[in-house]
């Protein structure tokens, strides 16, 4: 890309001979000009180079004679001030530096607000899992003041207690399934802790601002303590944002991914709101593992709304989920 720079000027102020006491000595039709000289980038004016007198006449400049100049510098009363747009470039550039830093500081923000409900929906979730356990259910196990996540499972329940079986070599998966079939991988060896059922505030993080100064669970041979990050529980669909979704006048259009395990979408059921949502294609829909399908309404979703999704699984249990949300803010929560 060439860059484009050079210096120009433009008037900043026109002067009539007579009002400057030259009446005498230029012609008729000529007319006195304060100019602006100014270096310039991509023809946008930088910084001043100076002020420099002329003579217009027929449209035409003329250079200041030195006679006449004499005379013009002598009279403070007809000196110009440096527009403030002869630095057009440097203030853009520092507008535009300022738009910036307030625009990171609102993504931020926005962005933190959204970790915080995020945070606390997921410890609701988890607390409701945890009060209720089941065999079925898988831990992600967050170090508190490190790296490196670990996976586990409930491979033992009774009234008091709750047995965990983890992986304790390096391992890593993206999805509920996945993460599952790292357990049958005969290359990850596995250890047990017990954790009593009344340890819920030693293991789920229920503040935000203290989730990286928790007390968390101990583990054998580990130098990092753990906090619960998400339980979920794989006995069915898992439900959540596909990725895209659209938001023309009156519709929206999301798509919502199945990363649980196989499930047939059997019915759509409006809850609340003012958006009637419109069945989906070949319903009763199968849905794998790690499928998606395309959810649509049409109303005001800018006003809550909540929609009922059932599902059956294989084994023919009914599982079903609550999608609710305002505007672009949506989530899934299972209700049975």
């Amino acid at each position: 890309m060439s860059i484009v720079f050079g210096w120009n000027h433009f008037r900043i102020k026109s002067i009539d001979p007579y009002a400057a006491g030259l009446s005498q000595n230029v012609q008729p039709g000529y007319q006195i000009e304060v100019r602006q000289r100014y270096f310039h980038l991509f023809w946008i004016p930088c910084f001043s180079l100076g002020k420099k007198w002329a003579l217009r006449k027929d449209n035409q400049l003329y250079e200041m004679p030195e006679p006449y100049m004499h005379v013009l510098r002598s009279r403070n009363d007809l000196r110009a001030r440096t527009p403030w747009y002869t630095y057009a470039g440097p203030l853009i550039a520092a507008f535009a530096g300022i738009c910036y830093m307030i625009s990171e500081k609102v993504d931020d923000y926005r962005s933190e607000q959204y970790a915080q409900k995020e945070f606390a929906a997921t410890y609701q979730d988890n607390a409701i899992k945890f009060r209720k356990p089941s065999l079925d259910d898988y831990y992600i196990l967050k170090p508190v003041n490190s790296y490196g996540d670990r996976y586990a499972r409930i491979t033992g329940l009774d009234k008091n207690n709750i047995q965990l079986s983890y992986i304790t070599t390096s391992a890593s998966a993206y999805s509920p399934v996945e993460i599952a079939k790292l357990f049958l991988e005969p290359a990850n060896t596995l250890a047990t802790v017990t954790v009593g059922r009344g340890d819920s505030a030693r293991l789920i993080c229920a503040d935000y601002d203290k989730r990286n100064d928790f007390n968390g669970l101990e583990i054998q041979g580990e130098r990092s303590k753990y906090r619960v990050e998400k339980i979920f529980r794989l006995d069915g669909p898992i439900l959540k944002d596909g990725g895209y979704a659209s938001y023309a006048a009156n519709q929206i259009r999301m798509e919502v991914k199945n990363e649980g395990l196989n499930g047939t979408l059997t019915s759509v059921e409006k809850v609340d709101g003012k958006v009637e949502w419109l069945p989906v294609e070949a319903m009763p829909l199968s849905l794998p593992a790690n499928k998606e399908f395309m959810l649509v309404g049409e109303g005001n979703y800018n006003e809550p709304y909540k929609v009922k999704l059932s599902f059956t699984c294989d084994d023919g249990r009914l599982i079903q989920f609550m999608f609710q949300g305002k505007g672009n803010e949506k989530s899934f929560v299972r209700i049975n």
